[in-house]
């Protein structure tokens, strides 16, 4: 059992996914069975007296002991896979042929096909296709010149024993792809369990994190309302006294004085401008001096009016108005007029800050209901998760955006949206909600670079090397599960991106994340 185990750990290195596992052990089974084979075979030629044969079969035992001896220590998959796969497939052709043609080996280049069926479960399409082109061609080339070969070898081998190794070549394969067979199935059902277990993980780490800040959302949809229930209330009672107003300015005014003041109010042009205390001061004096040269009485309170809906200066068309004896009266006209379209401006921001939340919201939460890949903008992506953290950055946080345009790659949104909310999370905690958070954007060729910075405290050196280690954390207990960051390997390991950082002690964090441009999950 201790053999078996030790076995199935050949090549595998710490942070490999449950996919990389499967395909490491498939190559090593795949190995060790065809081994077996050999050793069959070996014997067989041996028994039959065809030592010079016999190398064939004893070399591919003895070619997968080194290539399995050099995947335990090197960890390299792509040369140990490729090998194993070409000699998986190229010796049984060179077996046969050394035997003397496919009659006289019992159709021993059979053996070539379980490399062609094994690699579909460790290689994309692409390159099994490659090996499934390449039995093709090998399996017309002996047909072609098998009888070459029997006139090489000349072998005399009876009718009896050519079927007994026909019949051999067919069972033993056959139950060896049977045997292939039920660990690819069994590994995609565990994969599929797995990747579905992993799925409600993120899922779950998303409504934790929306549990904590529920406060902060609340409040964050709650300012709006305020405002737009004031400015409604305010807008309602304007309308009243504007509608009582009208009727006595159509009645008390000449049509000269009409006119004067259907033009001033068609060309004031209200500041929108945020004045602090001192300004509003300022102008409220000059206002008011300005009344005073003219002979305005309660200069002071039209000043104060004025300056509320954003009138600043005494423009020509106002000093003609001042001369008319009900100036005080139209200017309560023209306070209620242009703070009933105030009230509306505010109502209208307010309402795109709670959109923007609720969409927020919604693209937060949001998870497909199908396995598909989707088109992906960074930038609103990001703005996304930044847009649901905004009360708790705002209390201490200063974030700078360093935004470069970038193509819009393919994945799942709401695994990355996951990615971005746990590595803001970390860097918050980090500075302990105080500090300068940059978020940064740029195109690096083939990929687009996603960077995280915090001016927090750093990552210890002796412990850099486990942070990405499931249920690692340096937290108290019930503070974190110390998923965070192993659900943001997995999450990129799927999208076929990678993630790295730089820290130093007393001056902070940056994580990088590298995204494939033409993104194509696993």
């Amino acid at each position: 059992m201790s053999l078996l185990t030790d076995i199935s750990k050949i090549g595998i290195k710490a942070g490999d996914d449950e996919n990389a596992i499967h395909q490491k052990q498939f190559v090593v089974y795949e190995g060790i069975l065809m081994s077996m084979g050999g050793l069959m075979w070996g014997t067989i030629v041996l028994f039959l007296n065809f030592k010079f044969q016999s190398i064939v079969p004893y070399g591919y035992i003895v070619l997968t002991f080194f290539n399995l001896l050099y995947f335990a220590k090197s960890k390299n998959f792509s040369i140990v896979r490729d090998f194993q796969t070409a000699i998986s497939l190229l010796l049984p052709f060179v077996f046969q042929w050394v035997l003397g043609g496919f009659h006289a080996s019992g159709g021993v280049m059979l053996w070539a096909m379980l490399a062609v069926a094994a690699s579909l479960s460790y290689q994309n399409v692409k390159s099994s296709l490659f090996w499934l082109v390449l039995y093709l061609v090998l399996t017309i080339l002996t047909g072609v010149f098998d009888h070459v070969f029997i006139d090489w070898i000349k072998p005399n081998t009876p009718l009896n024993v050519s079927m007994i190794l026909y019949t051999l070549n067919i069972v033993v394969i056959s139950a060896i792809i049977f045997a292939l067979l039920i660990f690819y199935v069994l590994r995609n059902n565990t994969f599929l369990l797995l990747k579905k277990t992993h799925l409600l993980l993120v899922q779950s780490e998303k409504m934790a994190a929306l549990g904590q800040l529920s406060a902060g959302i609340a409040h964050e949809v709650n300012t709006p309302l305020g405002a737009i229930k004031s400015s409604a209330e305010e807008s309602s009672k304007a309308f009243g006294e504007i509608l009582v107003d009208f009727v006595w300015l159509t009645q008390a005014l000449s049509d000269k004085e009409k006119d004067m003041f259907v033009e001033f109010v068609a060309t004031s042009n209200p500041s929108t401008q945020t004045l602090s205390t001192i300004e509003e001061r300022e102008i409220k004096k000059k206002l008011r001096g300005r009344f005073e040269e003219l002979g305005i009485s309660n200069s002071r309170f039209i000043a104060d009016r004025l300056v509320q809906v954003g009138i600043y200066e005494v423009t020509p068309a106002l000093e003609r108005i001042a001369q008319q004896e009900h100036f005080e009266k139209l200017m309560m006209i023209v306070y209620n007029i242009l703070n009933q379209q105030r009230s509306n401006q505010t109502i209208q921001l307010a309402v795109d800050k709670a959109s923007r939340i609720v969409k927020a919201l919604k693209t937060y939460l949001h998870s497909s209901a199908k396995d598909e890949e989707e088109t992906i903008n960074l930038r609103d992506n990001l703005e996304t998760v930044l847009t649901i953290y905004h009360n708790r950055l705002k209390q201490g946080i200063q974030v700078i955006k360093n935004y470069d345009e970038v193509p819009d790659i393919m994945g799942h949104p709401d695994q990355l949206n996951q990615v971005w909310t746990n590595l803001i999370v970390n860097a918050t905690q980090a500075m302990d909600n105080k500090g300068i958070l940059t978020i940064g954007l740029k195109n690096e060729g083939d990929f687009v670079m996603v960077s995280i910075k915090d001016t927090g405290k750093g990552i210890p050196k002796d412990i850099q090397d486990k942070i990405f280690e499931p249920f690692f954390t340096t937290k108290t207990s019930g503070e974190g599960s110390g998923l965070g960051l192993d659900i943001i390997k997995r999450i990129l390991d799927e999208h076929n991106a990678t993630i790295s950082f730089q820290s130093a002690e007393g001056e902070g964090t940056t994580f990088f994340i590298k995204l494939p441009i033409n993104l194509k999950t696993t």
